[in-house]
């Protein structure tokens, strides 16, 4: 007998199967096709346990061993998987859930629940003390745990009461906890609902999935799913399915969905291109971050002429080099940092000065170029904004002298900050322009010249420029202004986002640690806040563990790489291992190889699904790994200490020590499960 239901699957669920072998999440995908045609079936053994506080809920055979948790509708024909596993863990998961729907939220809600002892205690020691019973609820708390609610006095209790919370009433019982008003929470978690159909808002969206068709079950099932392309918050999917006048920043901790919101974005402008468009620019910074990005645009399915997916450098250079343009030869060259600081020695080397290669690069980079600096009139003129050392005019001078040396001598070479220089004078006085959007992933890392670039490359129209970073993750110095470079950005046209989705909040905590005693600029001379930044996950605490001697760090190394290798629920591409230097990373590569592990640097263009990824601390950007180590952590080892270290001034080296934290909250944050850090020696007091 056929049956027409409706199969909502939950993120949840999809959470559970990730965690399956190949073979059962085979018997999966062949259950959930059966059980679309008949609920009933005797082969499924559709079960009611009376055991379960929730009597909705059902079991499902997957086979003699695994089990599904389905919720069985009150009324009407829609049935909600909710999870997948082993029999006795799948009973153990379902039996002290509650499953509902919450009308003030409109959103599906699962949690454990509570057992409320009530202790009498001062009003003032309460957390929520200051909220009513209707507030509370009104943010998505069910009527039932308001009574546990009250008992909880600090955020520490708050964590440990997650799993009988649901997580949209928990993100906002956070983000209370955190200062965040409750006006500006209750606007926000408004703004996802719907008047015309419920289950269909986009507050329900966010951790449920309306499952079709068979077709489309295979798709989201398969091998290389990730629950990112269905699964958005409400304030991720408002700003990357919205209208908006003009640039839009985006601003969030690592792990907040900045990337997936963009990948978001980019497939809505891309679908309102009309055939003969210009073609969306979807760009970020590094060379090996752009080819991570392409990978995840073809298996969103969203790669194609009319989708320019592209390190910005090579932006550059190519439309530098555009015949249609003519701005340079096609023989010249564009010189990178390091090419363009052997340059700068050579000129002090025939022109002794008080100043170094660092200091002239800066000036010329951040300075003469920005401000199109000609002439050495012009140059006594110009503000230095920012710059860690005062000059006079005699000092000008002489620097304009070495300016004028360093131009000679680079001949037909450019700098990117030249090139961009060119490009903007070209492109701002063009009313054809080449692209007809541009999207920016970290955009912590450019420099305001970049920004003004990028600002010329667009016609200024709605939905023109969408910016995404994290100020935190600042690890190049960068003293990024949007308003200097000519992009307004203010007030609504900046937004935040605050829930991490990659990583534990027991990670989440290691990694915001090393930065919880610096201040960051949000790009635009305001502070960003480090207040609701929160993770919904909850998973193992990193080990920080430091050994007496090299040996013994790899010992333990491989004893733990090992063990993971043998779980074949982990495949070898989803564990990491990092190092600060190239050096190290070396020594990872000969330790794997002594011990036949195989392996592959994370930069690599191709991919090997049986390799371990091995990977310096500045090449993990953008990506994340299940399971991550970071070595050569030590009092000796850290901060970094590189040949100029000792020659830095006071200011140099705050800089400097500021950008190696930063450095090392990326890193952190990479790992979603677990996280190891090792060194050989005493511990850092960094960490």
């Amino acid at each position: 007998m056929k049956h027409s239901i409706k199969l909502f699957i939950h993120d949840s669920f999809f959470d559970s199967f990730s965690l399956l072998p190949r073979k059962i999440q085979k018997k999966t995908r062949e259950f959930m096709k059966k059980f679309k045609e008949d609920p009933t079936s005797s082969g499924i053994n559709y079960e009611k346990i009376s055991s379960f506080i929730d009597q909705s809920l059902r079991t499902v055979r997957i086979d003699q061993k695994y089990r599904a948790i389905v919720q069985a509708p009150m009324e009407g024909n829609g049935f909600h998987l909710l999870w997948v596993d082993n029999h006795d863990e799948a009973m153990d998961w379902a039996k002290n859930k509650r499953f509902e729907w919450n009308k003030s939220t409109q959103s599906f809600q699962t949690y454990d629940q509570p057992t409320v002892v009530v202790v009498e205690e001062e009003k003032d020691t309460l957390l929520f003390s200051s909220y009513t019973d209707d507030q509370l609820t009104s943010l998505g708390s069910p009527e039932t745990i308001v009574p546990l609610i009250r008992t909880i006095k600090t955020v520490e209790e708050l964590e440990n009461a997650s799993k009988n919370i649901p997580q949209d009433a928990y993100e906002y019982l956070y983000y209370l906890a955190e200062g965040l008003s409750f006006e500006e929470l209750l606007s926000e978690l408004q703004a996802g609902m719907s008047e015309e159909n419920e289950e269909e808002s986009v507050n329900a969206r966010k951790h449920v999935y309306a499952l079709t068709d068979d077709k489309e079950l295979e798709e989201v099932l398969s091998g290389d799913f990730e629950k990112w392309k269905i699964f958005l918050h409400p304030s991720q999917r408002k700003l990357a399915y919205g209208d908006f006048n003009g640039p839009m920043k985006i601003t969030g901790g690592a792990g907040t969905g900045k990337t997936v919101c963009a990948f978001h974005r980019s497939k809505y402008l891309r679908g309102s291109l009309g055939a003969f468009a210009k073609p969306v620019l979807f760009t970020t910074y590094t060379k090996s971050l752009t080819e991570y990005l392409n990978t995840i645009a073809g298996n969103f399915g969203i790669r194609d002429e009319l989708l320019e997916i592209q390190n910005f450098d090579k932006i550059v250079l190519d439309l530098s080099k555009n015949p249609d343009y003519q701005l340079i030869n096609q023989g010249d060259g564009m010189i990178n940092s390091s090419q363009e600081l052997e340059i700068w020695k050579e000129v002090i080397e025939y022109t002794p000065t008080k100043f170094d290669e660092k200091f002239l690069q800066g000036e010329y980079n951040e300075v003469v170029l920005p401000n199109s600096v000609t002439s050495m009139e012009e140059y006594y003129k110009t503000p230095r904004t920012g710059r860690s050392i005062r000059i006079g005019r005699k000092d000008k001078q002489e620097i304009w002298g070495l300016i004028e040396d360093f131009i000679r001598i680079k001949s037909q070479s450019h700098t990117k900050l030249e090139l961009c220089q060119k490009l903007i004078s070209f492109f701002s006085n063009r009313t054809e322009k080449p692209y007809s959007h541009l999207i920016c992933d970290e955009v912590q890392d450019f420099s305001n010249l970049e920004l003004s670039l990028m600002r010329a490359l667009v016609e200024e129209k709605a939905n023109d420029l969408f910016f995404v970073g994290d100020p935190f993750q600042n690890i190049y110095g960068r003293q990024l202004n949007f308003s200097k470079s000519g992009i307004n950005v203010r007030g609504r046209r900046s937004r935040k986002l605050k829930v991490n989705y990659r990583t534990t909040e027991e990670i989440k905590k290691k990694a915001v640690q090393v930065i919880s005693n610096e201040s960051y600029d949000n790009f635009d001379g305001e502070e960003e806040s480090k207040a609701g930044y929160v993770s919904l996950m909850h998973g193992a605490v990193p080990i920080y563990q430091t050994f007496a001697s090299p040996e013994e760090e790899d010992q333990f190394i491989i004893e733990k790489l090992s063990n993971l290798l043998l779980d074949e629920t982990i495949g070898p591409r989803e564990i990491c291992l990092s190092g600060r230097t190239n050096k190290v990373v070396d020594q990872l590569k000969r330790l794997l190889n002594e011990n036949n592990i195989k392996h592959q640097d994370i930069s690599s263009t191709k991919e090997s699904a049986s390799s371990v990824r091995v990977s310096t601390f500045h090449n993990l950007k953008g990506h994340e790994f299940k399971h991550l180590f970071v070595l050569g952590v030590s009092e000796d080892e850290v901060p970094f200490k590189h040949p100029e270290f000792d020659n830095y001034n006071s200011l140099e080296l705050k800089r400097y020590l500021k950008q190696e934290r930063s450095l090392y909250y990326v890193v952190f944050s990479r790992a979603i499960q677990n996280l190891w850090i090792t060194g050989v020696g005493g511990k850092s007091n960094w960490f």
